[in-house]
């Protein structure tokens, strides 16, 4: 019997997952994101219902969050100064605002800043449309079928070359 863990019929749809925004790939304007600040920002969205069920709204109607340094620390194995990276780079692309609580005297402690997650921006210009990106994975499929079709008639022509020497 084997060690891999394989899916069972029976838990394979009873799992969450985050969801990756399409437009984090091939859209211009977040291409160039890291791939943590990529995550923090799925991590940061997921974040989100969890605060509308807390009613953590502020006057404005807009929702906010509290995730601290250390938790996401925690969560994605990295350093504080990371974090603090990981959030600049979503503050510089206009992703992430955060709002300073500041100290509150009741606790005799600093709270943690309100964090608001921004709504991703789709130019028109950009092409960013499910027919692009249809087309685009087409072709990278076509293209790689007649790589490989190529390659196997490459193959197929050394062997058949090396039998002919062989037989001369």
């Amino acid at each position: 019997m084997t060690s891999f863990n394989f899916y069972k019929a029976d838990k394979a749809y009873g799992e969450l997952y985050f969801q990756f925004p399409k437009v984090f790939l091939y859209s211009e304007k977040y291409k160039a994101l890291s791939n943590d600040s990529k995550i923090a920002y799925m991590v940061f969205k997921d974040r989100l219902q969890y605060s509308i069920r807390n009613n953590w709204i502020d006057p404005e109607n807009n929702v906010y969050f509290v995730y601290t340094n250390n938790e996401l620390g925690n969560l994605l194995n990295c350093s504080e100064h990371k974090v603090i990276k990981i959030k600049k780079e979503l503050e510089d692309k206009k992703l992430l605002l955060q709002v300073k609580q500041g100290f509150n005297p009741k606790l005799k402690r600093s709270e943690p800043n309100r964090l608001y997650l921004a709504d991703l921006l789709v130019e028109a210009h950009e092409g960013y449309s499910y027919e692009n990106i249809s087309k685009t994975l087409e072709n990278q499929g076509t293209a790689k079928k007649a790589v490989r079709q190529n390659e196997q008639q490459t193959q197929q022509n050394q062997g058949t070359e090396k039998n002919a020497v062989r037989q001369n």
